[in-house]
């Protein structure tokens, strides 16, 4: 076999969703590569530079224990992709190590072969933009009902952060339009761009402490920070675990959104805020126009995906630590 079909494709969950002619483009972008038994296809805090998706053999994913050897998460088998958040981004380094159990064939894509398709607006990179984003998207939800499941288990073990209830602060107006320049999602917008972008939102001026989401409720919108801070939490006992606190230039509420799901975590202002609300269907709009903007959007999606996943890994191994030892405030 010396180039991949587009039907293997079509059985891989990443790109199940892709029409075939996007499958056939971005089956063009494989190459084969063989690995022997213990060799490393994916090495830890090393930069991502691509994806593989095993053709044959058996790869173990784990962690590098401090003491050598592997504490072994997954084990993955023909059909399966490992490294896809290599295509999220340049900075992106490998969470876990991938070992060839036996010989293994794969097949590669690099990263920077799938930005440059994506900056020249390829259609079949800008549906995988989106696929990699909801594939991220069910990780997060994933790994919030991990950590609720723990909170619960043990509720007595954490010591949760008291609810505030600080009065609003009044201070002068400010033209927000204008921070939007200084955002991460937006940097690379053209003003014209940053302007729709704007004009597609409604701006949401809130004090500290207000709640722009409850577990279990509809998820028919998501909020871009401008100035503030957003933190997300699980309620717990008399008050809230806290698991991120998102800054200027992020979205929050992404994971349900892409997801179709309620939301699954508290969403609350920490301090007085300026935000941008998009709704569902304006979001939906802005992602699938195909044009410089989406694929901006879409970036910036992943990104904050990717930051927010890490974000609750950490906060799994808090918790971790916490049950070895005694009640710490969460």
């Amino acid at each position: 076999m010396s180039a991949l079909s587009a039907s293997r494709l079509a059985d891989v969950p990443l790109f199940a969703d892709l029409d075939d002619a996007a499958r056939a483009e971005i089956a063009d972008a494989f190459t084969v590569r063989h690995f022997a038994d213990g060799e490393a296809l994916l090495v830890q805090n090393e930069r991502a530079e691509g994806l593989y998706l095993i053709d044959e053999g058996r790869v173990d994913i784990g962690k590098r224990l401090p003491g050598g050897g592997l504490a072994l998460l997954a084990q993955v088998g023909p059909g399966e992709v490992i490294g896809d958040m290599a295509l999220i981004g340049r900075d992106i380094k490998r969470s876990a190590m991938g070992i060839a159990r036996g010989p293994v064939r794969s097949w590669y894509m690099p990263a920077d072969q799938f930005r440059a398709a994506l900056s020249q607006l390829r259609p079949a990179s800008l549906q995988l933009q989106t696929a990699l984003g909801r594939l991220v998207a069910a990780r997060v939800a994933g790994k919030t009902r991990d950590i609720a499941a723990m909170l619960s288990e043990t509720p007595d073990s954490f010591t949760p952060r008291p609810q505030r209830a600080l009065p609003p602060v009044s201070e002068e107006d400010f033209a927000a339009e204008a921070f939007l320049a200084k955002l991460p999602c937006c940097a690379a917008m053209t003003p014209g761009q940053r302007r729709a972008f704007w004009d597609a939102g409604t701006r949401v001026d809130a004090p500290a402490d207000r709640d722009l989401a409850t577990p279990g409720a509809v998820s028919d919108r998501l909020w871009l920070v401008v100035r503030g801070a957003v933190r997300s939490g699980l309620p717990h006992r008399e008050g809230i675990y806290q698991l991120t606190v998102t800054g200027p230039g992020q979205l929050v509420g992404l994971s349900p959104m892409l997801s179709g799901m309620a939301h699954d975590r508290l969403l609350r202002t920490s301090e007085q805020a300026t935000l941008l609300a998009f709704d569902r269907a304006t979001f939906a709009e802005m992602l699938g126009t195909g044009d410089a903007l989406s694929r901006e959007l879409g970036a910036s999606v992943n990104a904050d995906l990717v930051t927010a996943l890490d974000a609750l890994d950490q906060v799994e191994a808090r918790i971790l630590a916490m049950q070895r030892g005694h009640a710490v405030a969460a």
